[in-house]
């Protein structure tokens, strides 16, 4: 049997090197058809432009400018322009990533996205995205043992998002299997000098955005003032945040800027709670039981400081950031005599600096890119547990401390081997400690006080071939590892007299082989990547019936692949309008993604070669959409997860598959008065937008894991800008 199942995983690999190979030959194809055999294109020496535009950031650099990556990275990467988020809804991440090939993001309440998965990394962590390095204009955003808040940044000051998938993020000093998004803000370059945005529909939504911008000589600014609130689709799902956000920068000279950020951040907010699968399929606006009784909630404030400075000439680019945050938070959850974790309150302080340099010069001839880099980072953060007593703080369950530290120091080297085929190699080493002192003594557990020190290193090599500027093959192999956070190591047991324990672990391993290739040839534009993880001691949350985390576990063994594509064609041009005439055409475009999540445990003493539950595993996100350039667009949209997936390790109970159908229509021109409609979920299906995979559901078959997702739902806005 030992020997079929490898076959079989062998026959599942080989078929996705065969996919892949399928759309390589067919741009290659594609390129040479362009050019007749007998007369080669002449070979053009690369020519490097120093220097940058008066009208551009240096510190926070334009989508173009962002795209030329494309050459220098051999592997998933993905540009997100917030324009594109701003025909509908501009609420939340899912509104700006939506439509990233192997980008997965999920909402426990409508709100905001919880959890994020890019090629299975911390999807099933608790309600933090964890796996994932988030950034703002390249400086983390990301507490310093891993976890990540999302909604801590107002997305309206975001110009565009660029998405790394796994080692491709090495520059940014992500050391995780998932990679890295980084967030490029608006500045006095960019902004319109005033804007109002107005949006609301559905579940009370309404929210309403003020921001400006400009250039003062030397300087630049932009301020933005948001508030958001919503009623919620659940019972119990009500929520209110305001956000505050500015830079400004200092131009010394054309080489030379300086840049200072600060955010302010106020959230409070309901939580429904999971339910049932039969809960959610009879009425999935019902909130949990335990969730109206002891009034689940989450509130924090959030201060944030940040500089950057960045240095452009002559082939050499250097950045060096610093930031401080101080988070203070109380998250109201479930309390029993057997689960004591109740009101948990915490403040913490986060630190971090971030220095980069790269050169752009000639080695034995040839073109050579290289980059090193480190970026330290350190987290104090103060805990303390009360009983939830109807929602108001008991006595004192657990009181700790806990010290986390991340530093990885990097390098890399690309090398052109002749002016379109070059050869990226790269290693990371990483130093990380997870300390925790146990202030409360008196559970049954004792002290639980435990320092743990991480070493690590991460190898990678990635060959790019380029077609031209456009249109490039690539492959890589790479490693990641990450080691675990205080939420994998330290949560209350389940059981009588239940306390705080912390159970030592080790860091998740992964050694990956992507291929893949981008590009554009006439009306096609697309993406596409294969990859294949070996793990070791994948980090995989627990949860208790109740969709409680009592804590993670190293699996000795499993594996992750995949498929992410993407596919842009532009059907037709000039349907209505002929651009040569009335100098506004037209034009209909389809927009496609598909991701393949193929996620199994190997050969694992308790569950075999299971799917890892928790994850869509077939996810299809379509769009087709007429746009004029005057502004005026309008077109359907489609979401599909194609198939159940399971939501525990034993593959006994499923969430169902979907279609979710939405629509937009808009006039949106380049300046002055915009508005938009956009409905979503039109056939009102009834669905999991998020769940807790449990161990196995036959051990609780009334286990409250699925958090529904939002029914029919109607959205409307206005905005000006001058």
């Amino acid at each position: 049997m030992a020997i079929s199942k490898n076959t079989d995983r062998g026959k599942r690999w080989n078929k996705l090197i065969l996919v892949a190979a399928i759309p390589l030959l067919v741009t290659g194809a594609l390129r040479s058809a362009d050019v007749p055999l007998a007369s080669p294109p002449e070979t053009l020496s690369r020519v490097i432009v120093t220097g940058q535009s008066e009208s551009e950031s240096l510190t926070s650099p334009s989508a173009e400018k962002a795209a030329e990556q494309k050459n220098e990275v051999p592997g998933g990467f993905t540009l997100r322009n917030a324009e594109e988020m701003e025909r509908g809804r501009a609420s939340n991440f899912e509104d700006l990533l939506k439509r990233t090939p192997g980008l997965f993001l999920q909402t426990e309440n409508g709100a905001e996205v919880t959890k994020v998965s890019i090629r299975g990394s911390g999807i099933l962590s608790e309600d933090e995205p964890l796996g994932v390095q988030f950034m703002l204009d390249g400086l983390t955003l990301n507490q310093g043992d891993g976890e990540a808040i999302l909604e801590d940044f107002d997305l309206a000051t975001v110009k565009y998002a660029e998405v790394f998938r796994g080692a491709n993020a090495f520059k940014y000093g992500s050391i995780t299997l998932g990679g890295a998004i980084n967030l490029v803000t608006m500045t006095g370059y960019d902004a319109d000098p005033f804007r109002v945005r107005l949006e609301g529909g559905s579940y009370g939504y309404f929210r309403s955005q003020v921001s400006f911008g400009g250039v003062a000589g030397s300087f630049d600014y932009v301020g933005s003032v948001m508030d958001r609130y919503r009623d919620g689709f659940r019972e119990h799902s009500t929520e209110n945040t305001e956000r505050i956000f500015g830079d400004v920068g200092y131009k010394f000279n054309e080489h030379l800027e300086n840049r200072f950020y600060v955010t302010l951040d106020r959230v409070d907010r309901q939580l429904p709670g999971g339910l049932t699968k039969q809960e959610l399929n009879d009425d999935p606006q019902q909130a949990n039981e335990d969730a109206v009784a002891e009034d689940f909630n989450k509130k924090w404030t959030l201060l944030r400081l940040a500089d950057k400075i960045s240095y452009r000439s002559d082939g050499y680019e250097f950045d060096a950031g610093l930031f401080w945050f101080h988070r203070n938070m109380e998250e109201r959850g479930f309390f029993s005599p057997d689960f004591r974790q109740g009101i948990t309150a915490f403040y913490s302080d986060n630190y971090g600096v971030s220095l980069n340099f790269v050169t752009h010069d000639e080695l034995f001839g040839r073109q050579n890119i290289f980059t090193v880099g480190l970026s330290p980072q350190l987290e104090k953060e103060v805990t303390q547990n009360f009983e939830n007593l109807g929602g108001h703080r008991g006595q004192t369950t657990a009181l700790n401390t806990g010290i986390s530290i991340n530093a990885p120091l990097y390098v890399e080297n690309q090398h052109y081997l002749t002016d379109k085929f070059s050869v990226l190699t790269g290693m990371q080493a990483i130093y990380a400690q997870r300390h925790f002192e146990d202030h409360f003594l008196s559970d049954d557990d004792g002290d639980q006080s435990h320092e743990q020190n991480f070493y690590g290193w991460n190898p990678k090599a990635g060959l790019i071939y380029e077609f031209d500027k456009e249109n490039q093959i690539f492959t890589n192999f790479s490693g990641s590892w990450q080691p675990p956070s205080f939420d994998n190591m330290v949560e209350f047991e389940d059981g009588p007299n239940s306390s705080v324990v912390y159970t030592p672990l080790h860091p998740q391993r992964a050694r990956t082989l992507e291929i893949g290739t981008r590009g554009e040839h006439g009306r096609f534009e697309w993406e596409l990547s294969l990859y294949h993880s070996w793990l070791r001691n994948e980090l995989l949350e627990l949860n208790d019936a109740q969709g409680n985390d009592i804590g993670a576990v190293n699996v000795e063994r499993s594996y992750h692949q995949g498929i992410e594509a993407s596919l842009d064609i532009e059907l037709l041009k000039s349907v209505f309008l002929d651009k040569k005439k009335d100098g506004a055409g037209d034009r209909l475009t389809l927009s496609q993604t598909y991701t393949l999540n193929d996620f199994h445990f190997d050969a694992d003493p308790v569950f075999g070669d299971n799917r890892i539950g928790g994850l869509p595993i077939h996810l299809y996100e379509a769009e087709l959409l007429y746009v004029t350039e005057a502004g005026f667009y309008a077109g359907p949209n489609l979401q599909c997860n194609i198939t159940r997936y399971p939501v525990d390790q034993a593959n006994t109970l499923f969430a169902d598959s979907y279609a979710l159908i939405g629509f937009k229509i808009g006039y949106r021109p380049k300046k002055g008065f915009s508005i938009f409609f956009e409905a979503k979920n039109l056939t009102d299906q009834r669905f999991a937008s998020a769940v807790d995979p449990i161990a196995d559901a036959r051990t609780a078959s009334d286990a409250q894991i699925f958090h529904p997702g939002d029914g029919r739902a109607f959205y409307g806005g206005i905005s000006w800008s001058w």
